[in-house]
């Protein structure tokens, strides 16, 4: 499983949930990425309809140029620095057998599960849209949008576009208390996510919770561990 952080995420990121998928057979990666702008402050300010999914594939793959101020080439991209990360570790512990996750073609999706937090979320659905993957897990993202008439948000286009990754492969989690909840479920409605995949958190904040953020339930559903019977059907449950 690769676990791709929200906006200025650093791994390991939430140990919690990865030592859970750890538990449940999975090896995990998680991995860095160039995110900052958010796709969430640039792309309703800067661009329409289509900047979204061309920033997300810009950040993935690296060959699309946006703004000399966020491009990233093609070597600092998503699927470039695990590809790269898969070899190097190929070659440093040859027993450990790295190598079924990728040939000379690139990377082998269909034995690799995504999962993110935010910007990270968005970064595994996008792919999943893209490639066969294993699963998908998705916390508190994707909610690309941008403006119509004035300051309403409309979801971007490529939330509905066909998926190669079937949807029974396709899970996700949100609070109903973060700012974009609504914005939420109406993504992963778009996404045409089974229902039944998608768990709406709702406990209060810890009794012990010290963050700052002006959304603090945004990071709740995969950092509570009260949520740990929702990451491990998230991780185990069956697909097709």
């Amino acid at each position: 499983m690769v676990f791709l952080p929200g906006t200025t995420g650093q791994p390991p990121g939430p140990l919690l949930f990865l030592h859970t998928a750890v538990n449940h057979g999975y090896r995990v990666i998680s991995l860095e990425y160039n995110d900052e702008p958010s796709i969430a402050v640039y792309c309703p300010e800067n661009g329409g309809p289509e900047c979204s999914a061309r920033m997300r594939h810009m950040r993935i793959y690296g060959n699309i140029s946006m703004d000399p101020a966020i491009d990233n080439t093609r070597p600092e991209a998503i699927v470039e620095r695990l590809f790269k990360l898969l070899q190097y570790l190929e070659r440093e512990h040859p027993d450990e057998g790295w190598s079924a996750y990728f040939d000379h073609h690139g990377m082998r999706w269909e034995k690799i599960a995504l999962s993110g937090q935010s910007q990270g979320a968005g970064m595994a659905a996008f792919i999943g849209k893209q490639k066969l993957v294993n699963r998908i897990i998705l916390f508190s993202s994707p909610w690309d949008f941008f403006h119509v008439r004035g300051r309403e948000r409309e979801l971007a286009p490529w939330l509905a576009w066909e998926a190669k990754t079937p949807l029974s492969r396709w899970f996700a989690g949100y609070n109903e208390h973060e700012a974009t909840a609504r914005l939420l479920q109406r993504a992963y409605a778009m996404l045409s996510i089974p229902p039944a995949h998608i768990r709406m958190f709702s406990l209060p904040l810890p009794m012990d919770y010290r963050g700052h953020s002006d959304n603090p339930f945004h990071m709740q559903g995969i950092s509570n561990r009260q949520y740990q019977a929702d990451w491990i059907f998230f991780l185990t449950a069956p697909t097709q």
